[in-house]
């Protein structure tokens, strides 16, 4: 069955310190950057804004750095990925379905991590250099 193309929002958040905030629920192996499924009618902006406000309670003003592509054998998805700036290295705000984690950007490799997270973050890194 086809589903066609889906698409995403995806954002990487910084802090202060220059590390990079990544979720994963409680269940799962591998991290990620928080992202969203985009809507009809729906802007990029909002979907994120709201994600992220539900995943980590915080406040953020996304930024939008490009898109990425990524194509399985029965999927293929387009991320519209952002990066949002955020004072400070830890917030207060908890779920207890989620764990969330803080890393440099030099430790990526050392933590499992979603393989379009692993992509997003390798490309930006790349550009920020």
């Amino acid at each position: 069955m086809e589903r066609g193309i889906e698409n995403f929002a995806g954002v990487i958040i910084e802090n202060d310190n220059g590390e990079i905030l990544l979720v994963r629920k409680i269940d799962d192996y591998a991290y990620a950057i928080p992202w969203c499924r985009v809507r009809p009618g729906q802007t990029l902006h909002h979907c994120l804004r709201e994600r992220v406000r539900d995943l980590t309670g915080l406040t953020i003003h996304p930024v939008f750095i490009g898109p990425n592509e990524h194509i399985e054998e029965t999927s293929h998805f387009i991320s519209f990925d952002h990066v949002a700036r955020v004072n400070g290295n830890t917030h207060h705000y908890q779920r207890d379905d989620l764990d969330y984690l803080w890393v440099r950007p030099e430790d990526l490799n050392t933590v499992p991590l979603v393989p379009l997270t692993r992509k997003v973050l390798a490309q930006y890194r790349q550009k920020s250099t």
